[in-house]
């Protein structure tokens, strides 16, 4: 045996993790994948879309820990950090567009408090 295994089909990768339907719908809004890795391992899946005023990102480090935000010229206006790949995803893709009433605008500053 060498190690590898063969690549598993889309229906079958979802049949096992339906929570992945998350990422196909964004495949299909033409997002653009990118693999994260640290030391030649593999530690997550990011996916972005850009527009002409922001870009959003969703970061996959494992079944129960996602990541996503937007991202306009002055800096992150909104971010979700959850365990829910469905629902991080949903409330990203629900936001409005910039400009239009109920978009984020606030910048959010990160802290100098580092908190684990």
């Amino acid at each position: 045996m060498t190690g590898t295994q063969d690549p598993i089909t889309q229906d079958e990768a979802l049949r096992r993790f339906p929570e992945l339907s998350a990422l196909v719908a964004l495949r299909e809004r033409q997002w653009r994948f990118h693999l994260l890795t640290e030391n030649d391992e593999l530690v997550g899946v990011a996916a972005t879309h850009t527009e002409e005023r922001f870009t959003d990102a969703v970061f996959v480090f494992d079944r129960h820990h996602v990541l996503a935000n937007r991202l306009v010229a002055e800096g992150v206006v909104w971010m979700k950090d959850g365990t829910d790949l469905v629902e991080v995803v949903s409330d990203l893709l629900d936001l409005p567009v910039p400009g239009e009433p109920g978009a984020p605008t606030l910048v959010i500053r990160s802290s100098s408090l580092w908190i684990p």
